[in-house]
């Protein structure tokens, strides 16, 4: 499989939290030999991305948060920076200083830089939401004063998010806004999933997505963009357990997807299956009684086939246990001899889920099997 390119893109949201839009502005805009997007003079000469001041040392000392542009996979991370520069000069991540990469599933890169230190709140191959917290503004790297520097880059060439008599369509932001101010802060509408049946333990569906509908890019489990026919379906258990959804009978390259709800914005994967062809796909997790989950099955490339889709359930009520989460991982940040620039050549790494392992049973004394007999079929009896 490879990444569908710029077909589906994604519009952005401004990279700053709602309540700090109103303390942004704009100090630097990407340069166009000599002028910026509007063919004005907010620019400088070189200059790859957007900067976005917010108050100087006051409003970094206020706090001014970084929030992700759109959906996406975070590819790179690097904090601990020194983050009071006022030399435009300072090491650390390739002139970037602590900074943020996110990968979208249209292709597209996005950058967000000169952090404050010890801000970064991600971690290289988490899955993002538009408007998930990156960090905090500072003055880390190649800086003069605290501000972000949002660059977008397409198979590593810089492209210019605002469209203007001086730059090339198409503009990347959901509301550019008018030159010498700053986007607006509102995500691209994600539409919900629309589950066509409920589906519990014991339960098979068959039929085909060739009834569906092509309206989601990417679920937030893989790199994968999607232009293929999609059918949802709600999963839901009485009991606390490993359950696993299973679809067969394939005759062309469907996917397999399971989210926490039926929001389908990029947020909330548990697991996936993305085998290729006509393979049969599985997907396990752990449930909460009564919670709605939310199955996807979707076409890889427009992808149509028949399928059946099955529920099955281990049955075991869920036993106290550790609950570890998952480590981020943090690469070395980029090192680029151009200022404000970092190298995003190296290839993402796909976050997989790994599959629960089903609860064990448990061992039964001689003289407990006839009360262990009857629990069974009293068990049964309520599945059913």
């Amino acid at each position: 499989m490879i990444l569908v390119g710029l077909a589906l893109a994604q519009d952005y949201r401004f990279p700053v939290a709602d309540d700090d839009i109103s303390s942004m502005y704009p100090t630097a805009y990407k340069d166009h030999s000599g002028v910026d997007w509007a063919c004005g003079s907010i620019r400088y000469s070189g200059h790859n991305g957007s900067d976005f001041g917010g108050g100087g040392f006051d409003g970094m000392e206020e706090g001014r948060t970084i929030v992700a542009a759109a959906p996406g996979t975070v590819l790179y991370t690097n904090d601990g920076e020194f983050d009071e520069c006022t030399t435009g000069d300072c090491d650390g991540g390739g002139g970037f200083g602590n900074y943020v990469v996110i990968e979208h599933p249209d292709g597209k890169v996005t950058y967000y830089a000169h952090l404050k230190q010890w801000s970064v709140a991600v971690g290289a191959g988490d899955s993002v939401a538009c408007g998930t917290v990156l960090g905090e503004m500072g003055s880390s790297g190649y800086s003069t004063g605290p501000h972000l520097h949002f660059e977008v880059r397409v198979d590593s060439v810089a492209h210019d998010p605002f469209y203007g008599d001086c730059s090339s369509p198409p503009s990347y932001w959901v509301s550019q806004g008018s030159h010498g101010s700053v986007p607006g802060g509102v995500c691209e509408d994600v539409p919900e999933c629309s589950p066509t049946s409920r589906l519990t333990c014991g339960d098979t569906w068959s039929g085909s997505n060739a009834s569906g509908d092509a309206e989601h890019m990417a679920y937030g489990c893989e790199d994968w963009t999607y232009t293929g026919k999609e059918l949802a379906f709600e999963v839901v258990t009485g009991l606390s357990e490993d359950v696993t959804v299973r679809m067969t009978g394939l005759s062309a390259d469907l996917d397999l997807y399971v989210l926490e709800d039926a929001a389908c914005d990029g947020s909330g994967c548990l697991g996936s299956s993305s085998e290729s062809d006509a393979s049969d796909e599985s997907v396990a997790w752990s449930a909460s009684a009564d919670h709605v989950y939310v199955a996807v099955v979707d076409g890889w490339e427009d992808a149509q086939s028949d399928f059946t889709l099955s529920v099955e359930c281990v049955g075991e009520v869920e036993q106290p246990g550790d609950s570890d989460p998952p480590g981020d991982s943090d690469p070395p940040g980029d090192s680029d001899p151009e200022r404000d620039t970092a190298d995003d050549g190296r290839d993402p790494k796909n976050l997989m889920p790994g599959e629960r392992t089903p609860l064990g049973g448990c061992g039964c004394s001689s003289g407990a099997i006839g009360a262990s007999w009857i629990l069974a079929l009293l068990w049964v009896r309520r599945r059913r």
